[in-house]
């Protein structure tokens, strides 16, 4: 069962249904970083220990701007990780739902006590 609440102007959103304790657990909050970190926030591309050599050949295969390529180097060299990646948005709906999904499961692998997936089917 499908629940809508209020006027739904998008036919393809869908509703869930989650138990939860009122705060997180430890090990919750950190498969919400983790999962977030490998998700969410890009694939390393440079460090700051890259060589002049890396960088370049990355600003090359990756088509970087001049602009963007000082940015970059001013954040290697205070000490700052540089990472990329793309979304893809004509498939973003599936790709929510399929992260959203994902990150509650592996929320009830950290405790069934804890977090409990009652209807986690994202599919429309």
């Amino acid at each position: 069962m499908k629940v809508r609440r209020d006027f739904v102007t998008n036919s393809s959103s869908s509703s869930f249904i989650l138990a939860r304790r009122e705060e997180l657990t430890e090990k919750q909050k950190e498969a919400i970083v983790d999962f977030v970190e490998k998700r969410m926030l890009g694939v390393r591309m440079l460090t700051p220990e890259s060589t002049e050599e890396e960088i370049s050949a990355v600003f090359e295969e990756n088509y970087i701007e001049k602009e963007m390529q000082d940015r970059i180097r001013q954040a290697l060299k205070a000490g700052k990780t540089v990472y990329s990646d793309w979304v893809e948005f004509e498939c973003c709906e599936n790709d929510y739902a399929e992260m959203m999904e994902n990150l509650w499961e592996r929320l009830s692998e950290t405790g069934k006590e804890d977090f409990e997936i009652i209807d986690g089917d994202l599919s429309y």
